[in-house]
């Protein structure tokens, strides 16, 4: 008995010299992390003010989703250029085509009750939407392969017309021949997805903005999400712009998304589009197995393989980030969502403008977290527009050779960049200027079909009919099936 107690109080300062170690062990471990986070944030913040200076972009909300949480938010620039108004994280963001994800997720859940059948045809849901040639149907749908065209014009993509109900706008395509046999081709096409608003509202008996609101926004925690209403006063709503041929901002135009609300007529922010990446992880939306349906490879009848699910865009085989998510292109607004599952790991931009050279945001803020180097490139067109704008075309020339000559690394230097000056110039009815920069293009970069393309189109609206044909008849030789370039060639022969 004695020894017992010996033994038994003798392992109390043991135990606690245990149970201190691991306690301090724990604390330091936990601080030691908590510094890792504040250095992580403070090199995302970062990222975000470097990207808006280098793209030169009114403002970018952004947030990244790890381990189960919204990890990290942030906002800069400005929301509205005309009134100064900041970025916030509650800044509302038309997104775009993610809104495509939003809508198959909701197409999904009508699956997995059994009301609807992916390879049934569309008419058995939407009734008043006519049969085809050919059989169209759900999965074709979400797919992008059932054949229904996209927009006929920059008009129709920016449509000022305002449709009072889904069947309203899907009346707009509904009588128009398929493009080609469903499941043959692959079509990206938002008013497809209008016709899954309508199978939603058919089959659920409620309007689609009220079904995403209590089988979505709801569940998922999506406080603030809602149908980008044109005429409505929406409080925190960002405006869009773009840039003129030149590179200088202007207002975007006006647009009624009324067309398009399932394939990109939503507001949302940085926060909630996380809570909806949460909630299609964790089953609360969709369950595992049904996700992982929707995030297979297309397969055509041709058995290519298309890099598209329903309603998500997925990774190429190659790359070393296996993601699922969408990216987005919407009047005055450029968008993306990257998901990685198997890391737990997501990322989400919102930027108020429609603009080229803006890259991956969402990719670089994975790679910042995952310690990655990432590469920040500048608009090689606003660079050599302030010089033009400034001193003319002979000091943009001097400076696109010098940054051609160092190989700076700081700008992208892409062929389509540089070919995009010519084109920017020629549109602001510059021909002159276009002519001597697109030339020296070409003696930099010879035998370059896009290159030669431009220059021939520049003769061309110059009225230079010899020289136009002697650049398209280079460029045809580099690529002899070029409809565009035999077209222009037989016109300008004729003449």
């Amino acid at each position: 008995m004695k020894k017992f107690r010996t033994i038994y109080f003798s392992c109390f300062p043991i135990r606690n010299s245990i149970l201190i170690f691991l306690f301090v062990f724990l604390s330091s471990q936990k601080i030691f992390a908590q510094k890792n986070d504040i250095e992580t944030f403070k090199k995302l913040s970062t990222y975000l003010q470097t990207y808006i200076d280098y793209k030169r972009i009114p403002s970018i909300s952004a947030g990244v989703y790890w381990k189960g949480k919204i990890y990290w938010l942030d906002a800069k620039g400005l929301i509205d250029l005309e009134n100064f108004v900041p970025a916030k994280n509650t800044s509302l963001y038309r997104i775009a085509s993610i809104t495509k994800a939003i809508t198959a997720v909701a197409v999904m859940q009508l699956y997995e009750k059994g009301l609807i059948d992916l390879d049934a045809e569309i008419n058995t849901y939407v009734p008043y939407f006519p049969k085809k040639k050919w059989k169209l149907t759900v999965r074709h749908i979400l797919s992008h392969t059932g054949g229904i065209r996209s927009y006929k014009s920059e008009e129709e993509f920016n449509s000022k017309m305002f449709y009072s109900s889904t069947r309203d706008a899907v009346l707009t395509f509904a009588n128009d021949d398929l493009l080609f046999e469903p499941g043959t081709r692959y079509n990206y096409t938002s008013l497809g997805y209008s016709l899954l608003a309508a199978l939603i509202e058919n089959v659920s008996k409620t309007s689609f903005e009220n079904y995403l609101r209590r089988n979505i926004f709801e569940p998922a925690g999506m406080k603030v999400t809602r149908v980008d209403r044109q005429r409505s006063i929406i409080y925190e709503r960002v405006r869009g712009y773009e840039k003129s041929p030149d590179r200088r901002f202007i207002n975007s135009p006006l647009t009624d998304l009324s067309l398009k609300v399932a394939g990109g007529g939503l507001i949302s922010t940085s926060e909630d589009l996380l809570l909806f990446v949460k909630a299609i992880l964790d089953g609360t939306l969709i369950s595992k197995s049904t996700l992982e349906i929707m995030t297979r490879q297309t397969i055509l009848k041709t058995s290519q393989k298309i890099n598209y699910g329903f309603g998500f865009s997925l990774a190429d085989p190659s790359d070393s980030l296996k993601w699922f998510g969408h990216e987005g292109r919407g009047t005055g607004f450029s968008t993306g969502l990257m998901i990685i599952p198997d890391e737990d790991l997501a990322a989400v931009y919102l930027i108020n403008i429609r603009d080229r050279n803006l890259g991956n945001p969402s990719r670089d803020l994975i790679n910042i977290v995952k310690e990655k180097d990432i590469l920040v490139t500048k608009t090689l067109a606003d660079h050599l527009f302030d010089k033009y704008n400034s001193f003319g075309i002979d000091s943009l020339i001097v400076e696109f050779n010098k940054l051609l000559d160092s190989q700076n690394s700081e700008f992208n230097m892409s062929v389509d960049e540089c070919v995009y000056v010519g084109t920017a110039l020629s549109e602001i009815n510059k021909n002159s200027d276009a002519i001597r920069y697109l030339r020296v293009l070409n003696r930099r970069t010879p035998n370059n079909f896009a290159i030669l393309k431009a220059l021939a189109d520049t003769y061309t609206k110059d009225k230079n009919d010899g020289l136009a044909l002697r650049y398209y008849r280079e460029a045809l030789a580099l690529k002899p099936d070029d409809s565009y370039v035999k077209n222009m060639i037989d016109k300008l022969t004729k003449k």
